[in-house]
C-alpha cells in the first residue's frame, strides 16, 4: 500500500504512540524514505512533542479558561 502525504499525516499520532497497525508500518517507512517533506514534518512533530512534554504544567488563567470554554461551547 502506497501512502499519500495526507494519509501519512493522518497516521502520525498512531506512529508516534507506537500504535501504528502492522500493515501500515512498512508503507509509512517507505513513504518517509521517498518524501523529504514528510520526513521533515515527522521530525518537526517529534521535536514538538518532546519539547511540550518537558514543559511544566500550570493551570490556565481563569479568564482564559472561561473564554476557551465559551468558544468550545459555541462549536460543539
Amino acid at each position: 500500500m502506497n501512502l499519500t502525504c495526507r494519509q501519512l499525516r493522518e497516521l502520525l499520532y498512531e506512529h508516534h504512540a507506537g500504535e501504528l497497525a502492522v500493515e501500515h508500518r512498512l508503507s509509512f517507512q517507505t513513504h518517509l524514505e521517498q518524501c523529504q517533506d514528510c520526513t521533515f514534518y515527522v521530525e518537526s512533530y517529534t521535536h514538538t512533542v518532546r519539547f511540550a512534554r518537558k514543559l511544566a504544567e500550570s493551570p490556565l488563567p481563569t479568564d482564559t479558561e472561561t473564554r476557551l470554554r465559551a468558544a468550545l461551547k459555541d462549536h460543539l
